[in-house]
């Protein structure tokens, strides 16, 4: 008996030792399984892959994924060679290939851009031909969305044993295009940046020092030169964050929004700081009253021109206008500079040095922003470099100015007290004349904005802007309204054949026979894009509509268009849809009826009206 109980108590041991031993395999292969692969071995500063990128031709890059596809198989993306790519400002994509050849085993590689003012770059990794990943990375997305904490843009790519990969870029930014590309681990990253680091936290530290300094004198003597200065100091500080992406690094990370605002906004704080600054230090309005006039208009000018920046569309052409804006400036300031030692004024002097250490760092900046000269580590910090010289070099001359005009502020406060009244006459004239000019202007810019340039109707960004408004209205005194997609037929026919000259001259005269045909009232036509226009008639039901649908078609069809000895048959295709009466819920199904019924119209043969 004992012997039986022995014999079943040993089956149970052992087959308790199977189960753990069985269990303890299936854990091992849930954990290799989910084993995160390791980093792809770099050299100790990473690898260098702008040298290995090839772009696709300006005229070429409105594409999508499969036609960029097909244009790399075809060869029509071109090696860019040994330099770091720099193509300026751009309003399209821009679209990039690159290789990276295969690894020995499964690991992970950090793909980084040493470029932290990039809006978006989205990439595409092909393995064998199929798409393996889709990744993004840019300032347009949140800082936490990077695979590394840093400053740089970056994200991780999956490398599979013994494949090559293709890597499709697609880039898009209201910022200069520079593309200096990096394969690292987090390592060598880390590892290249440290002593970067270390500088630029000596650099902003200069600057904290300067800025609580000048503010704590300047809150002592009351010296509008030390407050100006402040300002400067600040300003270009708050640039340099933004410049740098430090800014989105430590202050604003949640913000990609105000990073790629704060840029323009912070070149126009540093343009009409540094203007404001200078017309004070140099005393401008005694040494040079014509640049001080201009300087005065300058600074609000700098103000007007960093604004719009606020709002997405206008990033692009603001800072665009910014960068071209600080050579305009500079020259403002450095003419200033010259005509006040001119004339003997020596802390101008001390000022020209200073303001020269500041051009010799800078100037690189924006002519590698606009590619005109390839980025490089100059161009890169020559204005951090040159900024931090001229500050200090400022800041000892502040001191050496107050010492130097104590005994001239007497004089000058006296003749300023005795010609007061009539300075301050033609000063406020003189600004009042400037303000009417610059509203004048600005409505003349407004009307300009809304219109299209070649045929003079309303634009789309027009038809965008005040479609919802006519169709509240319609909302509210429940009125019917309608809505008309026009599309000149066969225009691709008449440019490939006459020229876009002649083409250009049809889409005028159409154009103006379309505007001629409007009811009188609150009705509008507006140039869609191409050779399409959108027509609204608020107030119009179905069949009224359609009449005057049906005019307008015979109106373009009825008389042959002359364009330079060349006489056109042209006709247009009309897509109706009104909605009777409007209501709020419609409006986007009303734009989408009528351009089905634009496709149907072509559909069934031309020169028709069809409605939806």
């Amino acid at each position: 008996m004992r012997s039986f109980r022995s014999f079943f108590c040993g089956q149970g041991i052992g087959r308790a030792h199977a189960l753990l031993l069985t269990l303890t395999l299936l854990l091992a292969g849930v954990a290799a399984g989910n084993a995160v692969a390791g980093e792809c071995p770099v050299p100790a500063r990473g690898v260098f892959l702008s040298p290995q990128l090839s772009v696709l031709p300006d005229s070429e890059t409105d594409i999508d994924l499969v036609a960029a596809r097909r244009l790399v198989a075809a060869g029509k993306f071109v090696a860019l060679g040994e330099r770091t790519p720099s193509f300026g400002f751009r309003s399209r994509p821009l679209w990039l290939s690159l290789d990276l050849p295969a690894v020995a085993g499964d690991c992970e590689s950090l793909l980084v851009i040493e470029q932290p003012r990039l809006d978006r770059v989205d990439v595409h990794v092909f393995d064998q031909g199929h798409e393996s990943q889709t990744l993004a990375m840019g300032d347009a997305l949140p800082f936490a969305a990077r695979a590394l904490p840093h400053r740089f843009i970056n994200l991780r790519l999956q490398r599979p044993a013994g494949h090559r990969l293709q890597l499709l870029l697609r880039v898009q930014s209201s910022s200069s295009v520079q593309l200096p590309i990096w394969l690292h681990s987090e390592a060598s990253l880390l590892r290249l940046t440290h002593e970067e680091q270390a500088g630029q936290g000596l650099y902003f530290g200069i600057l904290l020092a300067l800025l609580l300094y000048n503010f704590a004198v300047m809150v002592s003597i009351r010296e509008a030169s030390y407050f100006y200065y402040v300002i400067y100091v600040a300003s270009f500080g708050a640039l340099m964050l933004s410049f740098g992406g430090y800014g989105f690094e430590y202050a604003w990370p949640r913000s990609p929004w105000f990073q790629n605002a704060s840029l323009p906004l912070s070149i126009a704080a540093v343009l009409g700081s540094s203007v404001a600054f200078s017309r004070s230090f140099l005393d401008l309005d005694r040494m040079a009253p014509t640049v001080s006039r201009l300087a005065k208009l300058s600074v609000p000018l700098a103000l007007c021109l960093g604004l719009p920046a606020l709002w997405p569309p206008f990033l692009l052409p603001v800072t665009i206008v910014l960068n071209a804006a600080m050579v305009v400036f500079s020259v403002l300031v450095t003419v200033g500079a010259v005509l006040s030692a001119a004339r003997g004024f020596r802390p101008a002097y001390y000022f020209l040095l200073a303001w020269g250490l500041l051009i010799a760092g800078g100037i690189a900046l924006p002519l590698s922003s606009f590619g005109l000269i390839p980025r490089t580590l100059v161009t890169e910090y020559g204005l951090q470099f040159g900024s931090a010289a001229e500050m200090l070099l400022l800041s000892f001359s502040l001191a050496y100015r107050i010492t130097l005009l104590r005994n001239e502020r007497i004089r000058i406060e006296r003749e300023a007290r005795e010609t007061l009244e009539q300075r301050v006459a033609e000063r406020t004239l003189a600004l009042s004349e400037t303000a009417l000019r610059l509203g004048e202007a600005n409505q003349r810019l407004a009307e300009i904005s809304l219109r299209d340039g070649l045929t003079g109707v309303f634009n789309r960004r027009y038809l965008d802007q005040n479609l919802p408004a006519r169709f509240g209205e319609c909302v509210e005194r429940a009125l019917p309204i309608s809505l008309l997609m026009i599309d000149i037929d066969r225009f691709k026919a008449i440019n490939d054949e006459h020229g876009h000259a002649i083409g250009d001259d049809c889409l005028r005269e159409v154009a103006h026979r379309l505007a001629a045909s409007l009811r009188e009232g609150e009705d509008f036509i507006a140039r869609y894009g191409g050779e399409e226009f959108a027509l609204v008639m608020p107030g119009a039901d179905s069949d009224e509509a359609a009449g005057i649908a049906e005019r307008l078609r015979a109106v373009v069809a009825g008389t042959p268009i002359r364009c330079e000895q060349v006489s056109l048959s042209v006709t247009i295709s009309i897509g109706l849809a009104s909605l009777a009466p409007a209501t709020v819920a419609a409006q986007a199904d009303l734009e989408r009826r009528s351009d089905r019924a634009l496709f149907e119209a072509k559909r069934s043969g031309r020169d028709r009206v069809c409605t939806a």
